[in-house]
């Protein structure tokens, strides 16, 4: 649900070249220029129909062995292969992987993936950076409509408080339910939303990634409901959310828990004290 700037693609002619021949200048496939031709009007039509699956992209009008060597030439965009530079570059534009918001971004993923789309193979706008787990769980995923995913490099998100946490507390635990208000936004994206929020199992996700955030903040948290109670709570918290909202983007976790929270009395009016009276999981040290 978080984007991306997209990459550039004034060297995707020259990556080409790299990928398909050896180091010692060796050809692995010669391009033709036809094939050349046909590669640019795929990666062109990518671009027009904003990553969206397209029926010209699965053959991108190249024979069986011209795909075969594209697919294969992903190989050079791994670790120690000789378009690492384009990997290096693609894993540092996101600091946070776009699906989650939260893991390291350590891979590369096809939007438009690989076995079927093997012509887009090292187009750098189908390679978008993601974490290990999101990854695996997109896998090989390619819907329309109300289960497309959200394009990290094409689509638009809306300035609107989108991503919802619910939040509800039973004794010592706070459960955080996510969800896409739909209010105020395109019926269609809003339901594509709640569907990436689902594939990529971020509610079964977040918690762990819930706590470490808040007992991150705990000691602020706790001086704050000391001296004014849940008033200056909420106040707290409906602050720090708005300036999550400037750091992240409105539809960043972060920010839609802060607001959960502002709007939780069991957790504004007592709960607190009981949330952070827990002591946090810790990891065994090596012996």
């Amino acid at each position: 649900m978080w984007l991306l700037d997209k990459p550039s693609v004034r060297s995707v002619r020259k990556q080409l070249d790299t990928a398909l021949t050896l180091v010692n200048g060796d050809a692995v496939y010669a391009l033709s220029a036809a094939e050349r031709t046909a590669i640019a009007a795929a990666y062109t039509l990518y671009d027009r129909e904003q990553g969206r699956a397209h029926a010209d992209l699965l053959t991108c009008g190249l024979t069986t062995p011209c795909l075969t060597a594209l697919y294969r030439a992903y190989n050079e965009v791994q670790k120690g292969g000789r378009l690492k530079g384009l990997r290096r570059s693609l894993l540092d534009s996101a600091e946070t992987c776009p699906l989650c918001g939260f893991a390291e971004p350590t891979q590369l993923d096809h939007f438009l993936p690989r076995d079927q789309y093997r012509g887009l193979s090292i187009y750098p706008r189908n390679l978008v950076p993601a974490c290990g787990s999101c990854n695996n769980v997109k896998r090989t995923h390619v819907g329309a409509g109300d289960d497309e995913l959200v394009h990290a490099y094409f689509d638009e998100l809306p300035d609107e408080d989108f991503l919802v946490a619910d939040i509800t507390m039973t004794g010592t635990a706070l459960v955080a339910t996510f969800i896409i208000n739909p209010v105020g936004i395109d019926p269609v994206l809003a339901a594509r939303l709640q569907f990436q929020l689902e594939r990529m199992q971020l509610n079964q996700r977040y918690p762990k990634q819930i706590n470490i955030f808040l007992f991150g903040q705990r000691t602020g948290m706790l001086q704050v409901y000391a001296a004014g109670g849940g008033t200056a709570l909420r106040a707290f918290l409906v602050a720090a959310a708005a300036d999550l909202d400037r750091d992240f983007e409105k539809h960043d976790w972060r920010a839609a828990l802060m607001r959960g929270l502002a709007d939780c009395n069991a957790f504004c009016d007592g709960g607190i004290t009981a949330y952070f009276a827990r002591r946090p999981r810790r990891r065994r040290a090596a012996v």
